[in-house]
């Protein structure tokens, strides 16, 4: 007999299905062409081309969500050639589709969407425009909350659970003139690179249904990889806007914590471990959104309205066409080697940049300290039991990645910490935060001694993993540098893995990495991630979009 919970998931997903408007259902002969059963199949449901074929979407509407970067979009809202209603009704037909081939949304609200679209559109008629957002569909991770709204964040514990009021930054969008339409998928607590729960079940990648969308924010990735969203709100703590925009070929930006207010986020951790903490960050097809985001959340003065805001206007950073930059490249730890086509992303990247008149300077792994980070920080993350805890009182079992995360921990010896094994509670916090504190010194050191503008470096190992690969896979868990520095980093495409005949990738003594299925990964994409130094969250973007356009223009 199924568990109480077990059968309340079933009618929350059912109720999921049901909210989707029975003429924005696929035919099953459209679904019929799909290789099954979808997760263990490679199917590129992009090209499958079934937002044209299955006729749900008008021309217009497919212009809409295929040919408009978001700063177009809000230029034709402006000038009256779309409507808040057309470019809504086109990105929620667009998300239907989306759900019932990827699985990416938790909360789907079409109905209050088109009539708020229709409530701005009046407005503009009478001369009135919301704010700089007026009209633009923007969709939510599902632990972002709106009132009225559940918010279960993928745990059985808060199945229940309906938000009171708004997250701050929902607050800020909704007065900006945005319009929100759907929460998106999220791992069971949040702590793994796989969106995967047992209320709502698996995200796929829209590329290849058998290989991961990402997590935490993975629902996002999916959902604006399909271009089923124009702008997504995600939270990265190692790495959960970005993995997701990295997996789904899009682009993301975890900001410097505080720059994005975080208040009433719903989280699974204990709220007095301030040793880790997450930003809320954006995720969209093009760059100069991820920027125009930062900007008008941060011009609304989000000081004033939540205390974990930063006190820090945007400012606007001007970067002449024929400036050059001083950009360190990450190195390579030897023990974890990158996958051929990372590998060769990263220099390519490297020799364009070169190419373009920028100073490159390849930092030694002795200067990046990739793998004491990364012992410090899951170090810190396994102080706080608290996600653990929620999975076991509520009766669930541990999804895949979650039950292998611990294997896939002790991937090498832990050098780093040999001395703190004995340390525990107050003392081992305390010798930890003395960990981080050397590790950020020496990377200001770094951007000091040579002078660097930015660092770039490959985010993952590999491109996006098969599903529940990625807690096994070493290299994931470079992510957590970041965590140590809270440097903001933005991330981009940057060309397609591309299977090579005769081409091997072999482990040495020593050395850990998932395994490398060239077949498997062909065609996904590769990213570029750009590091700043904190708080130079403008200066990261600016230099974001001179690399975005050295590389992909």
């Amino acid at each position: 007999m199924a568990a109480d919970w077990e059968t309340k998931a079933a009618e929350r997903r059912q109720q999921l299905s049901n909210a989707i408007p029975r003429d924005w259902r696929l035919k099953p002969e459209l679904l019929g062409e799909l290789k099954t059963p979808l997760e263990q199949s490679d199917n590129n449901v992009l090209e499958l081309g079934f937002c044209k074929r299955s006729g749900i979407l008008s021309e217009k509407e497919l212009g809409i969500t295929e040919s408009y970067k978001v700063s177009e979009l809000l230029g034709a809202l402006a000038s009256g050639q779309l409507t808040a209603l057309e470019v809504t009704t086109a990105f929620c037909k667009r998300a239907a589709i989306a759900h019932q081939l990827l699985n990416c949304c938790t909360e789907i609200f079409f109905d209050n969407a088109l009539q708020r679209a229709k409530e701005l559109d009046a407005r503009r008629a009478n001369g009135e425009p919301l704010g700089p957002f007026h009209g633009l569909p923007i969709s939510l991770k599902d632990n972002l909350q709106v009132e009225g709204v559940p918010a279960t964040i993928g745990l059985v514990h808060y199945f229940d659970d309906v938000s009171e009021k708004n997250s701050a930054v929902v607050d800020i969008i909704l007065t900006s003139g945005a319009v929100i339409y759907c929460k998106t998928n999220v791992p069971q607590t949040m702590m793994t690179v796989d969106s995967h729960n047992n209320i709502f079940g698996r995200t796929l990648n829209p590329l290849n249904t058998s290989l991961s969308a990402g997590g935490s924010s993975g629902g996002e990735g999916a959902i604006v990889g399909f271009r089923a969203s124009p702008l997504g709100l995600g939270t990265d703590v190692g790495g959960s806007v970005r993995f997701p925009a990295a997996c789904n070929g899009v682009y993301g930006f975890r900001p410097t914590v505080g720059r994005i207010p975080a208040g009433d986020t719903k989280v699974c951790i204990d709220p007095g471990m301030r040793q880790i903490k997450a930003c809320i960050g954006p995720l969209a097809g093009d760059v100069d959104a991820l920027d125009l985001l930062m900007k008008v959340v941060v011009d609304s003065r989000p000081w004033k309205l939540d205390s974990t805001a930063i006190d820090v206007p945007w400012r606007n950073v001007k970067i002449e066409a024929a400036r050059k930059f001083r950009i360190g490249v990450m190195a390579v730890d030897p023990a974890f080697p990158l996958h051929p086509p990372i590998r060769d992303a990263v220099k390519e990247a490297s020799d364009k940049l070169a190419a373009a008149g920028h100073e490159i300077i390849q930092l030694q792994p002795s200067e990046c300290l990739l793998w004491e980070a990364i012992q410090t920080a899951f170090s810190l993350f396994l102080l706080d039991p608290t996600g653990g805890r929620l999975v076991e009182e509520a009766g669930e079992p541990p999804i895949p990645s979650r039950a292998s995360l611990a294997k896939g921990l002790m991937f090498a010896p832990w050098t780093y910490l040999a001395d703190m094994k004995d340390l525990e509670g107050l003392d081992r916090l305390s010798a930890l935060n003395k960990k981080r504190a050397a590790i950020t010194s020496a990377w200001h050191a770094n951007y000091t001694k040579h002078k660097l503008d930015a660092v770039i470096g490959p985010l993952m190992q590999h491109t996006a993993a098969p599903h529940d690969e990625f807690a096994s896979s070493a290299y994931e868990k470079k992510k957590t540098w970041l965590i140590q520095l809270q440097y903001p980093a933005c991330v981009i495409p940057f060309g397609k893995a591309a299977a090579k005949g005769g081409e091997t990738f072999e482990l040495k003594p020593g050395q850990y990495a998932s395994e490398y299925n060239a077949a498997k990964s062909d065609g996904m994409p590769c990213t570029i991630q750009i590091v700043t130094p904190t708080m130079r969250d403008e200066e990261c973007l600016a230099i974001a979009k001179v690399i975005d356009t050295c590389l992909n223009k």
